[in-house]
């Protein structure tokens, strides 16, 4: 009988062991660290082929904050909303993304138009995860002062109730433009089953809602209606609305509107304890503003309940 020793595999099978457990009593007290760094940098891990997809772990900056304090760089997304006319909404629509609030410069007023904020608040609701908007006012002394933010659920139906003739507008705009669409998401957001990210049919309702509160040239309206504001120089185009301004969406909104505030240029331990205070009240954003309440951003109280725990 004839033995042949393959050399590289009996080599294969004695070193390689050997080296592992060499390299495991050296450095066993850094292999946990070792494997959280590896796993920390992972997307994918694929064996005998099967793929399981890994989600990227967050980087966290140890130099940033002391330790014990509540890191307030987890700002909410913002998107700017920078007017209320029509294609403002249509290239926001168009431009995609999603984000935690939207910003609505009031202005000295005269600059947003109840009509394109009532609709603003649903539909980037639906479509952008808006889930906030943030007031801001221009005051002799300040530019983008804080007037205070509301939850965007609650903008529609304080606005559906001090202006009904909007909710109707909404309902008969939805219901012609849900046939030649579907809803795409639990949030009521609109799209095509073959294409769920599209936004045709949401600025299909944006404007089908802009026709049913508008007074085409020729069909001026009654004169006994109150809040029409002309679009055009000549005034046959007239909307259903009325210009807002800090004291009038104060009015609309009441208590939904949400003023509590807190300086973010103040000394760490005097911050923490106000943040720690206005997350008992159980609001999803707290605001932070700068010298004569100039807003600065909005912070999520998830994340930093996360922080806490």
């Amino acid at each position: 009988m004839t033995t042949t020793l393959d050399v590289a595999a009996f080599t294969s099978a004695i070193l390689y062991p050997l080296a592992l457990i060499i390299i495991f009593l050296l450095f066993r007290k850094d292999i946990p660290e070792i494997v959280k760094g590896i796993a920390g940098r992972l997307t994918k891990l694929e064996v005998a082929g099967i793929s399981l997809e890994l989600a990227k772990a967050e980087s966290f900056d140890p130099h940033w904050q002391k330790e014990g304090t509540i890191d307030l760089r987890h700002r909410a997304a913002a998107v700017n909303v920078n007017d209320s006319t029509a294609g403002n909404f249509l290239s926001q629509l168009k431009a995609g993304g999603i984000a935690d609030y939207a910003i609505v410069d009031l202005g000295n007023g005269g600059e947003w138009l109840s009509s394109r904020l009532f609709i603003m608040a649903i539909i980037f609701d639906k479509m952008k995860s808006v889930n906030g908007i943030v007031f801001l006012e221009s005051t002799s002394s300040t530019r983008k002062k804080l007037v205070g933010w509301a939850e965007s659920k609650k903008v529609r139906w304080a606005f559906a109730q001090r202006f009904p003739w909007m909710e109707t507008a909404y309902a008969e705009a939805y219901s012609n433009t849900i046939p030649n669409a579907s809803v795409v998401s639990y949030q009521g957001k609109l799209g095509f089953v073959w294409d769920n990210a599209n936004p045709s049919p949401s600025i299909d309702l944006l404007q089908k809602f802009l026709l049913k509160i508008q007074a085409p040239g020729g069909f001026p309206p009654p004169p006994e209606e109150n809040d029409w504001v002309p679009l055009t120089s000549d005034a046959t185009i007239q909307e259903h609305a009325c210009w807002l301004n800090a004291e009038l969406v104060e009015g609309i909104l009441g208590d939904a509107l949400i003023t509590e505030h807190i300086k973010s240029d103040i000394d760490d331990s005097t911050k923490e304890q106000q943040l720690k205070r206005y997350l008992k009240l159980g609001h999803p954003f707290i605001a932070l503003v700068k010298d004569n309440e100039r807003f600065d951003y909005l912070v999520k109280r998830e994340k930093l309940l996360e922080q806490l725990l």
